[in-house]
């Protein structure tokens, strides 16, 4: 099933410092007091097959990636498991799993980084409720870390009709 959707994003980061490529995966020690937050409400596309859900929207200019489409996908099965495909003006293709670090290719339009993401925490019940918690460190390779707090809220359709 194939549906457009609006979509509620809510992102808090604080720089840390330590390093998630030096081996022992912690990034520790908040260097920015004030974190910062950004929200954004967009359109986007809700697939899901029984198995698998994928949700898709593009990026705008708040984000700093206008003209890249994001999509992020996980199994029914594995909803702690997620992954997230960047293409456009940014592309990559990172992997959030709880408990782990994983690495990947950030391609910008300057030239592209390393980064490294820990997944601390992922509450995940976008095809139970439609929300979404991610609790996540990510690195460029070397520069400090970045703690981020992201929620995903589906909210209602505004052309549904109203139930009593």
């Amino acid at each position: 099933m194939l549906k457009k959707i609006r979509i509620k994003i809510d992102t808090r980061q604080r720089e840390v410092a330590g390093s998630l490529f030096l081996g022992d995966g912690v990034a520790h020690g908040i260097v920015e007091s004030e974190p910062q937050a950004l929200s954004v409400t967009t359109t986007g596309s809700y697939y899901d097959n029984g198995v698998s859900v994928q949700i898709s929207y593009r990026e705008g200019e708040l984000s700093g990636m206008e003209g890249t489409r994001t999509v992020l996908s996980f199994s029914k099965a594995e909803p702690k498991q997620l992954t997230l495909t960047r293409d456009g003006a940014v592309s990559t293709r990172l992997f959030f799993e709880e408990g782990k670090c994983h690495t990947a290719l950030y391609k910008t339009p300057y030239m592209p980084f390393e980064v490294a993401v820990k997944t601390d925490r992922i509450e995940n019940r976008l095809a139970e409720c439609g929300t979404l918690l991610l609790n996540y460190t990510v690195e460029l390779k070397g520069a400090n870390a970045t703690k981020t707090e992201f929620s995903m809220t589906i909210l209602p359709d505004l052309d549904a009709p109203i139930s009593k």
